[in-house]
């Protein structure tokens, strides 16, 4: 895919999800990675780049993500899944989402959130994500 995709924790005390349980969701190259921007590979077909953004009071939390060019493989995807099923977090790209994975989380959105990106859609699966990034 030939555009970014954005995950955005939105609310917390303090905002985040834990950066090693986000970390071992993929298969990061270190020798290409850095502390933040990490090269996630799967085949000669599917790898992209994703660069974390930790949270200013606690490095060990990230409080979002942007993956450039993100790959087809639907392990990809399942982690982005697994991801928002970390806490208030929502999936978002040039004109399409939010997504999000639970309805809790749909019902705290902030209005200002809804208002800029849309009504979040709540996805259960991997392909679910991937269909909505295709209709939009």
């Amino acid at each position: 895919m030939s555009f970014d995709v954005y995950l955005q924790c939105f609310a917390g005390e303090p905002p985040g999800i834990p950066r090693a349980a986000v970390r071992a969701l993929f298969p990061i190259v270190e020798e290409s990675s850095e502390a933040d921007s990490w090269s996630v590979h799967y085949d000669r077909a599917n790898s992209c780049k994703i660069r974390v953004h930790p949270a200013k009071s606690n490095p060990e939390l990230i409080t979002s993500l942007s993956v450039n060019r993100p790959c087809g493989d639907v392990r990809f995807w399942e982690s982005v899944l697994a991801i928002l099923r970390m806490g208030p977090v929502i999936l978002y790209w040039p004109g399409g989402g939010p997504l999000v994975g639970s309805e809790s989380v749909a019902v705290e959105l902030p209005r200002e959130i809804a208002e800029s990106l849309g009504q979040p859609l709540c996805v259960g699966s991997a392909q679910e994500i991937m269909d909505a990034i295709r209709a939009s």
